[in-house]
């Protein structure tokens, strides 16, 4: 009996499931960087195409960099970006933003829950 597979896992799947994921945020960022409030929908589906590409092979040379261990970490896809050094710095400042902002939000629910500021 042949196994059937559910949408969105095994080859192909990327077509059928994540295309135009990113269209919204592609279509504001295309205008910002020059092109027409409403840019074609072609190119939005091209650039779409682009983005998908991009993004799941930097996931699967970060899954070959974790391959013995069998978890992908952040310092797996920081070894990947290791010779493009614009991209990894914008990576290093996201994850020092997002733990400034961890770190802010901590501070403020510690105060929220001080008893003394009640008075």
């Amino acid at each position: 009996m042949s196994e059937q597979r559910e949408v969105g896992f095994g080859p192909g799947r990327r077509k059928a499931v994540r295309k135009g994921m990113f269209s919204k945020d592609l279509k504001l960022l295309m205008y910002g960087f020059g092109d027409v409030a409403n840019p074609a929908s072609d190119s939005i589906a091209v650039m779409d195409d682009l983005v998908i590409d991009y993004i799941t092979e930097m996931c699967q040379k970060a899954a070959q960099v974790a391959d013995n261990r069998g978890k992908v970490k952040v310092e797996d896809f920081k070894f990947v970006l290791r010779k493009d050094t614009k991209k990894l710095a914008r990576v290093e400042e996201l994850l020092y933003m997002s733990e400034d902002i961890r770190r802010a939000k901590q501070l403020f629910d510690e105060k929220e829950m001080d008893p003394a500021d009640e008075i």
